[in-house]
């Protein structure tokens, strides 16, 4: 395991206090050395997205962490507070300390989409998963159906709309550029809102 430590008295361990934070770069994880808590958590896709024909071209294109995506509201670019509850050790934490990182998770949260857009995309793109996983669409269709939605919300287009009918129509938009057999009605199972609010914001996409 590739381990390199890291001190820095801003960063503190919320549930003892300690500042002998480790990294652990194979696992994308910040760990207390002292209580084992899992501070941070992030999957670090340690190969690169790029070709490159010499080591020169290969240094220009380097870059640490994993590939960004349209999928996450603000692109995969932050980290986020892990969900499992166990320490570095993979044991479970303590009722205790679930409680204190629960009410971390949610300030790390509140902080991560303090603007409107933010909150929009962060809801947008959860839905957009669940979507995702029942109609078993691809990554490549989740990211050009986000890519379509984002244009849409940073043109303000979504409000006063609804945030699931638009989306619904930014993914069936995608399965017909690339295309994928679905129809509206593919769609009615999974949503909670109506075939013609969807068909209205399918062809306000389509008039952009």
């Amino acid at each position: 395991m590739d381990l390199s430590l890291r001190q820095n008295n801003l960063n503190l361990c919320q549930e003892c206090g300690n500042t002998n934070l480790v990294s652990d770069n194979a696992r994308g994880e910040i760990i207390c050395n002292v209580c084992g808590l899992v501070l941070s958590q992030k999957i670090i896709d340690s190969g690169p997205e790029w070709r490159a024909f010499s080591s020169e071209e290969a240094n220009k294109k380097a870059r640490v962490g994993a590939p960004t995506t349209l999928t996450l509201h603000d692109k995969g670019l932050s980290t986020m507070i892990g969900w499992n509850n166990k320490d570095a050790f993979g044991k479970s934490i303590s009722p205790k300390m679930k409680a204190e990182v629960y009410r971390l998770r949610k300030w790390h949260v509140r902080t991560r989409t303090n603007k409107s857009i933010d909150r929009n995309l962060a809801y947008a793109m959860n839905e957009l998963d669940r979507f995702s996983s029942q109609l078993n669409l691809s990554r490549e269709l989740k990211e050009s159906a986000a890519h379509i939605y984002r244009k849409m919300a940073h043109k303000n287009l979504i409000r006063g709309r609804s945030i699931e009918a638009m989306l619904i129509a930014s993914i069936y938009l995608s399965c017909r550029l690339n295309n994928i057999p679905k129809t509206l009605d593919d769609f009615l199972e999974f949503a909670l809102v109506d075939k013609k609010k969807i068909a209205r914001c399918y062809r306000l996409i389509l008039n952009e």
